[in-house]
This record gives C-alpha cells, structure tokens and sequence, in this order.
C-alpha cells in the first residue's frame, strides 16, 4: 500500500526539522569547543621535601650579607661568612627602594624536609645582614631602615627571567609578586621569622591540541610561594651576632601540604563526539516513534560482494520471483531453508 502524498510530505517535513535541529546543535558544541574557558579543580599534595627558595634581598643603597646559617634537622648547624656560596654576584635594580638586590640561589640542591619523616634535611636558614648607610634607607621612608625581601620559587622566577611568563597565571603570580615586595621587611634592629608554603598552579595553554581533542592535557605549571612573616626586637644578647649585624631573618617550611590547582576543559572534541551520538540518537528515536523504522539487514559490505538482492516494484506479477530471490539469500548466506519447497505462495 503506497503512502499518501500529505504523509510523506509530512515525513519530509519532519525530516528537515530534525536535521536543523542537529545541525544548530552541532554548530553549538563546535562553538563551546572552541571557546571554552577550563575550570579549575584544588586538591593537596603531602611532600617529604621542599626546595629552598630562591630570595631576592633589596635595599636603597646596598647592604652586606655577613652570614648565613644552615639549621639541619639533627640540630646541626652549617655557617657560610657572607654566603658566598649561594650568593650571586651580579647586583641588580628592581624598581623603585630595590636599587641594589642581591639574589640567594640554592639551585634546588638543599631542601627542608618534613621533621616527621626519617630523613636529615634542612630545618631552616638564618641571614645576617649590615646595612652600611642607615640614613640613606631611611632618607626615602617614613620608617626605620630595612631591607625588601621577596620569596620565589626556584622553578619560577619572573623577577629576574620575565621570559619565563607564558599562561595568564604567569603573569598574574608576576602582578602579585611585585605588589606584596614590601610584605618582608628587614628591620635594623628586629629578626624576622618567614615561614613559607609552596603552590602549584597547572594550566592549559590555548594552543594544547591533547587538552582540545580530549586526552591528557600537557599542563603549564606556575609554582608560587605564600609567606607568613613575624618580627622579634633583638634582645641584649649580641653576642651571638656576627660583629655588625642590623637586621635579621630566617626562613623556613611552613607546611609540607602542597596546594595544587589543575584546570580542566569542560568542552573537547571527544565530548562533543558523545554528545552528538547521543543527540542524535534522540532525534532517530523521535523519528522512530513518529513514522516507525524500516528494517533493512544489508549494509555497505553486502553491496561490495553484490549479495543485496534487488527489489522491484510491489506487484503480483512479481511476487513469486521476489520471494525467490529472498529464499535464495536466506540459504545462501544465512542457511536457512524452507521445508514446504513445493509449496506455491
């Protein structure tokens, strides 16, 4: 029984709805693929060692570093006169009351460890520090004579290797970096005590093709120090004091839980794959329900090896060769057989 032209228009009709529909659909999550803004999700690392900072130590017009202690876990204690050892020569000027800074640099070779753990690792490391000039610190302040000293880490260093600021998160440790430089001050006459905990920041560049298409990103790490800095007055006792000494810190390990924070795209191109089969699965489904589905056992395969059997127009005069036809490709290819051979349809 043919159908009727208003039915098969209303086929057609719905047809064309339902593939504009997949289609604005499918534009859709091509459109969130490409803009897609990753999300961030925080967890926490338990690490038995970190490494000592990279310390940046400022002043107006220079100052003198008179000695430094290595405090061991095994109470021990290492001191270096004018830590030559992890001092960089070369004085650099990084901006305005940070005319003269001198950069310690481990090189990741010495590490605090946790107190906890059965290793003897660093506990922490004490600077003394002679500001020749007095007036001149204090010629451009309304306070008392200190040093500006701003903690990195030895892995990201913005402040002296701008070349090093890739992602947005870059720059913003960079922006923060130069706006808490006053944060650690060393005060003539007051010993501060810095304690510091490590952040990792993992992002995804614009350009990682394995982020977009949906495998494991190739994450850009930023790590970036938090400090907490307390001063004590010096007291009488100055004879612990290397000869000269002005001002005082120490730094050590605040916390050996490590704060990490991985960005994660909401939209990739296998995502969107899985929509689309889904999706699109709906729209057969609505098809189906509304026009029922034709079945049809034979697929590209078949037409390769002309096993299809070839149909022809629903008449009586050709009834009986069409039920031949498919006798014949049920026994050849699927096996089975009638039993009433001799029965006519």
């Amino acid at each position: 029984m043919s159908e009727s032209l208003s039915l098969k228009n209303c086929k057609d009709l719905v047809k064309l709805l339902l593939i504009i529909v997949f289609l604005l659909y499918l534009a859709y999550l091509i459109y969130k693929v490409i803009t897609d803004i990753p999300t961030n999700s925080t967890g926490y690392a338990i690490v038995d060692e970190l490494d000592a900072p990279d310390i940046e130590i400022c002043s107006n017009s220079g100052s003198l570093i008179l000695r430094c202690d290595f405090k061991w876990l095994d109470q021990t204690v290492t001191r270096i006169n004018n830590c030559s050892d992890y001092i960089i020569n070369e004085v650099v000027s990084l901006g305005a009351h940070r005319n003269a800074c001198k950069t310690f640099k481990a090189n990741k070779t010495i590490k605090y460890t946790d107190p906890n753990k059965s290793l003897n690792g660093l506990r922490e490391i004490g600077f003394y520090f002679n500001i020749p000039n007095i007036s001149a610190e204090e010629a451009t302040s309304i306070g008392i004579a200190s040093l500006s000293i701003q903690l990195t880490s030895p892995d990201f260093n913005p402040l002296l290797n701008p070349d090093q600021v890739i992602s947005n998160m870059d720059k913003a440790v960079l922006s923060n970096l130069v706006l808490l430089w006053d944060f650690i001050a060393g005060m003539a006459n007051y010993a501060a005590v810095v304690k510091f905990r490590t952040i990792a920041y993992k992002s995804i560049l614009p350009n990682d093709a394995n982020a977009i298409i949906g495998l494991a990103p190739k994450h850009h790490v930023t790590y970036y120090l938090e400090s907490d800095a307390h001063y004590f007055p010096f007291n009488s006792n100055t004879t612990r004091l290397p000869n000269g000494t002005t001002s005082y810190f120490s730094v050590a390990a605040g916390s050996f839980i490590q704060e990490q924070t991985i960005e994660q795209r909401s939209y990739t191109v296998f995502s969107a794959l899985a929509a689309v089969g889904g999706f699109s699965g709906i729209l057969l489904g609505v098809y189906a329900f509304l026009f029922g589905k034709s079945i049809k056992p034979y697929g590209y395969v078949h037409s390769l090896f002309d096993s299809v059997p070839k149909f022809y127009t629903n008449t009586d005069d050709n009834i009986n060769s069409r039920v031949a036809l498919i006798e014949e490709y049920l026994q050849n290819f699927m096996h089975i057989k009638r039993d009433d051979e001799d029965k006519e349809v």
